[in-house]
């Protein structure tokens, strides 16, 4: 049998460790810090359990999976935990809420395609509500409708020949868009979701991926 090291134990070195023992290959991980993880897992936060209680959790980064992503629940698929295997600890989400400062509503939006009017009342409402409070012009937020319409009303051919070869950023015209645009809806959309430059990935995967 083929012994391989792995150097690191975060996700990246874990997921490369479970799919070459898979494979057959007797595989070692090495991993500096106590704990295996890296930046995925829960750190207790000092202090911050009371009565008793556990210190509380405190997380690196979000805890969500888009549904565009396609790797991370195959590999949860295949490990066991228990009488299951790691997905069935995931939950579908209904909708999505944005947190405010300064005392003020959270903005909610369906995390579906809208089926019914409400649906689609509470979408378009949560697109004006977010532009709008960041400070994007309402002719802007037009603008930006009518360019993810344009890319979803694109045939493959289009998506692929043209859009694909135009970077989001040139897609959205963002040069010649306000400083809110360019922050929340050109480089913020692009980042918050998959930590894409928007003058570097695609019209074609940016806006898919966004829809």
């Amino acid at each position: 049998m083929t012994s391989v090291a792995v150097l690191g134990g975060g996700v990246g070195g874990l997921t490369a460790a479970h799919e070459l023992a898979l494979r057959d290959f007797d595989v070692t991980v090495y991993e500096s810090r106590r704990e295996f993880g890296g930046k995925a897992r829960s750190m207790p936060d000092p202090g911050s359990g009371t009565g008793g209680r556990q210190d509380l959790p405190a997380e690196h980064g979000f805890r969500f999976f888009p549904g565009f992503y396609r790797h991370v629940p195959d590999t949860m698929s295949r490990i066991p935990h228990g009488q299951n295997k790691v997905a069935h600890h995931l939950v579908s989400a209904n909708s999505m809420l944005l947190a405010q400062g300064d005392g003020r509503n959270e903005i909610i939006t369906p995390l579906r395609a809208p089926t019914s009017l409400d649906d689609l009342s509470t979408t378009v409402r949560f697109i004006w509500k977010i532009g709008t409070d960041v400070g994007v012009p309402p002719h802007e937020l037009v603008a930006f409708a009518e360019r993810l319409l344009t890319l979803l009303c694109s045939c493959d051919e289009r998506r692929f020949g043209q859009w694909e070869n135009l970077s989001w950023w040139e897609f959205m015209d963002a040069d010649h868009r306000s400083t809110a645009f360019q922050k929340f809806l050109a480089d913020g959309m692009t980042r918050t979701l998959v930590a894409a430059k928007a003058r570097e990935m695609s019209a074609r995967t940016g806006g898919l991926i966004l829809c």
